[in-house]
């Protein structure tokens, strides 16, 4: 099986890098839609994007349909055999072993579609489930009470840890696959699967609020800029042993995602999914939960654009060799940074020291969760995935009711007819460009709560060529009078896929 990988791999990869119309990007892109489009079967010789599809990916569109095609065929004929080989012989976390299957793999992973990933993962699972006892823990717990404290906690004490229990079980009175099954007491509802997702859904919201906060709001959250607004990191308080035990278990939980997949409704930043999966971190990620830390290092490393010279290096810039953590703390990046004012010289060090700072500064809390879910499954099991595949495989991919926005929403200056066209194109969005809907005129993947802003579309003085504008600060769409539905969904579905920067509040 070793042979027939290396050859599987060695051939086809031969073969996909000779097509040098695809670029890595057009690769990802062109990977996207196949893995959004994984749960229907496809014939590559019939395959054509969909108009909204070469809207959002103009660089794969401009391709032409026949090289989309032999790419496609070269790729479904690579995930067929690579199909056939097993799992755990990928050995993705040997991956520094230089010509290892391990190493291989990992190089082409991202040419592996899902649906083949979930295929392994279904295999993988069900061995486990033949391999363990059938029992299935049941918990009683307790929203009603007094003094029943965190559902968090309940589940915590109440529930044994040993990994097995975390696997996938069968339940032979209903005959269906759980965890655990969950009784409320003082409740009617009898578990057939809609109270385990509660609990966990009321899990995930009580780690993320004040309730008991594992997570903590980003930088990004706190100070209302940039992207990710409603993102969640790991609260770097949360390091005594008992907070570790805790974050063990919330990875332990994560892990039966890859049974019952979008189950925790976590919102993290790119810099925690990359960490589960083994993937590097770099310095761009630091933008996606702290914009203004990011900000003020990309202007370092630009003086030049900001009229600032070594002259003036002093009177412009006042810094010390410190970072800011999420929790308000002031750290040292280096012996006495606090008394050691930033010269000019030094401005590349001490964009370094923040940028590892910020990129690590939550490995105690990562390290804990990542322990937990490797205590279920083996490691390669989960570096199988791409971090934006784990993050949709753990938390799904965030939706929202048109009607929900439609209640929130106030007009200014918009016509019947434009806000008709405007809600049929946003009804007709996939829940992922939803999402992204919402993060480009609000910065957040997730509609506000009962009592937060409401949304705002008004008329936009620039011609019907121009796209959309959005002001994230103030929950805001600027809307052109555009002259069809087919024109408005042209431009706006650009715009939430290549303009996320694009916000009048700020400068691109």
């Amino acid at each position: 099986e070793k042979e027939e990988f290396r050859k599987v791999n060695e051939n086809l990869i031969s073969q996909l890098e000779n097509q040098n119309s695809f670029s890595a990007q057009v690769d990802q892109q062109l990977m996207h839609v196949i893995n959004l489009r994984h749960q229907t079967s496809f014939i590559p010789s019939i395959f054509k994007l969909k108009v909204e599809e070469e809207v959002a990916f103009p660089d794969l569109a401009s391709l032409g349909t026949d090289k989309i095609r032999e790419r496609l065929s070269a790729l479904r004929i690579f995930n067929k055999k690579i199909n056939k080989i097993r799992l755990d012989m990928f050995d993705t976390v040997q991956v520094e072993s230089v010509n290892s299957i391990g190493e291989k793999f990992h190089k082409i992973r991202n040419l592996v579609f899902l649906r083949t990933k979930l295929k392994f993962l279904k295999k993988f699972t069900q061995k486990w489930v033949q391999e363990e006892d059938d029992e299935v823990q049941g918990i009683t717990v307790d929203r009603l009470g007094p003094e029943a404290g965190p559902v968090f906690l309940q589940v915590f004490k109440a529930l044994k840890k040993e990994p097995k229990f975390f696997r996938l079980t069968r339940d032979e009175n209903q005959d269906r696959t759980c965890v655990f099954t969950v009784n409320f007491k003082r409740e009617g509802a009898q578990d057939g699967g809609g109270p385990y997702r509660e609990v966990l859904t009321s899990i995930c919201a009580e780690i993320q609020s004040k309730i008991h906060p594992l997570l903590v709001p980003c930088p990004n959250s706190v100070h209302s800029v940039g992207i990710n607004r409603d993102k969640f990191v790991p609260n770097p308080e949360m390091n005594s042993p008992q907070n570790l035990r805790e974050l063990f278990f919330v990875g332990q939980l994560m892990a039966t995602a890859l049974v019952y997949q979008g189950i925790m409704p976590l919102c993290l930043p790119s810099i925690v999914w990359k960490h589960l999966v083994g993937d590097p971190k770099v310095p761009t990620d630091i933008l996606g939960f702290d914009h203004m830390t990011s900000q003020s290092l990309d202007m370092l490393l630009q003086l030049e654009k900001h009229g600032i010279t070594e002259e003036n290096f002093d009177q412009v810039i006042d810094f010390n060799f410190t970072s800011t953590s999420t929790s308000g703390v002031e750290i040292n990046l280096k012996k006495n940074g606090s008394e050691k004012r930033l010269k000019y010289e030094e401005r590349h060090e001490y964009v370094s020291l923040v940028q590892d700072f910020k990129l690590n500064e939550f490995n105690v809390q990562l390290d804990a969760i990542k322990s937990g879910l490797f205590s279920v499954y083996p490691e390669y099991a989960f570096k199988l995935f791409t971090w934006e595949e784990l993050e949709r495989i753990v938390s799904g991919i965030p939706d929202f009711q048109v009607e929900d926005l439609k209640l929130k929403t106030e007009c200014k200056g918009v016509s019947s007819q434009l806000l008709n066209w405007f809600w049929e194109v946003i009804t007709e969005f996939t829940p992922e460009e939803r999402s992204l809907f919402l993060r480009f005129v609000w910065g957040r993947t997730r509609l506000p709560q009962v009592g937060e802003e409401r949304f705002i579309i008004q008329k936009s003085t620039k011609s019907e060529n121009s796209l959309p504008e959005s002001h994230t600060c103030y929950f805001t769409l600027d809307l052109p009078v555009y002259k069809s539905k087919e024109v408005l969904k042209e431009k706006l579905t650009f715009a939430i896929y290549h303009c996320r920067s694009i916000d009048t509040d700020y400068v691109v």
